[in-house]
């Protein structure tokens, strides 16, 4: 029971992990850069070359800090490219949201103040840009989840396939153009691919 205990209190700790956050120009950098390759793919053209963007991981945080946030599954949401396409994601939400919101039985059974406790949740893993099966799916940036911490408490990567699907959805998958035509992750940056 001890060792539950001492486990469950890393729950609520904030990760060692840092997310650097950067200033209001970096996120209107970021804004200018999605633009223009929203641009590119609302033209059309084919006459127009392939564009590439590159967005560092200072940039797209300050972006979604500034511009976002209330669309992010995530309080406090931020994003860090560790590079040969590994892409963590990290943020805070209450403890009832990552056992399954008050539909759940484990969450219904806690005191209310320690559901509506925040905790922080990482996820990491390799960024994958899937094509659509059918017409209706989308091409989207996909983040296969290999890694996962609550708090400073590192869990089995497939305890993420636990956690309710909407939060995981919100927070791995992303949905872009059809024109984006790859996409690779760096130490630090992002880069994005139109054709």
């Amino acid at each position: 029971m001890l060792g539950i205990v001492w486990y469950g209190r890393g729950m609520f700790e904030r990760p060692a992990a840092s997310y650097e956050v950067g200033s209001a120009a970096d996120g209107r950098r970021a804004q200018q850069k999605l633009f223009e390759l929203a641009g590119k793919l609302a033209s059309g053209r084919r006459d127009q070359k392939r564009v590439s963007v590159t967005i560092s991981d200072r940039e797209l945080n300050a972006f979604l800090a500034r511009h976002v946030s209330d669309e992010l599954p995530f309080a406090d949401g931020a994003v860090r490219f560790l590079g040969n396409g590994v892409v963590e994601v990290a943020g805070r939400l209450p403890l009832r949201a990552v056992l399954g919101g008050s539909f759940s039985p484990v969450a219904r059974a806690l005191p209310e103040g320690w559901a509506r406790q925040p905790v922080w949740l990482r996820l990491r893993g390799p960024l994958r840009l899937e094509a659509g099966s059918g017409r209706s799916d989308r091409r989207r940036f996909r983040l296969e989840v290999d890694a996962l911490w609550i708090g400073n408490c590192r869990l089995p990567a497939f305890v993420a396939g636990l956690l309710p699907e909407g939060l995981v959805s919100r927070a791995t998958r992303w949905p872009v153009s059809e024109s984006v035509d790859s996409v690779v992750v760096e130490p630090g940056r992002l880069i994005v691919t139109s054709r």
